[in-house]
This record gives structure tokens, sequence and C-alpha cells, in this order.
């Protein structure tokens, strides 16, 4: 899956990075990726670009965004769906 978000050749994206999140097996990143994966497809932004990927027990988060503000609500979005996706796994 690419980066999902805003596009075009003539935008600036100065701040980059990448989160991996290791779980304790495969299963419960597919899980956790799975139940987060609607939001990534579903949500628009247009001040960031995600890439959302599953590897193995790993859930990896590549992003752009054009300032600081963008980075932390888009962070703060995949984090917190990522976090009651985890909490439900130990209803």
């Amino acid at each position: 899956m690419g980066l999902q978000g805003s596009t075009g050749p003539e935008e600036v994206w100065p701040i980059e990075g990448v989160i991996e999140l290791v779980f304790p097996d495969e299963e419960t990143a597919r899980v956790v990726y799975e139940s987060v994966l609607y939001e990534h497809k579903t949500v628009p932004y247009r001040r960031s670009r995600i890439d959302f990927l599953l590897d193995g027990r790993k859930i990896v988060i590549r992003f752009l965004a054009k300032d600081n503000s963008a980075l932390r609500g888009t962070l703060n979005s995949y984090l917190r769906w990522i976090k009651v996706a985890m909490d439900s796994l130990e209803l």
C-alpha cells in the first residue's frame, strides 16, 4: 500500500520518519493492523502522508508531514487507533 494522503509534485514534505511497532506474535500484529486499516484507507489527510504496513510481527508507519502540527495530529490518530485495537484484544 502506498503513501496515503495529499500528493503533488510541487508539494514540500520537510518532516519524515518511520515508526516500527513490534508485537508478541504475527497474529496479534495482523489483528491490530486489520483493525486500523479501514481508518487508514478512509481518513483524508491534507498535510501529511502515511504508509501503513504489516511486516510479520511488526507494524510499520512511514510518514511525511508538512509541519509539526500535521505530524502530531496524524501520529496521534494512528497511535490512538492502535491502542484501542490492542485494548480490545485484552478483553
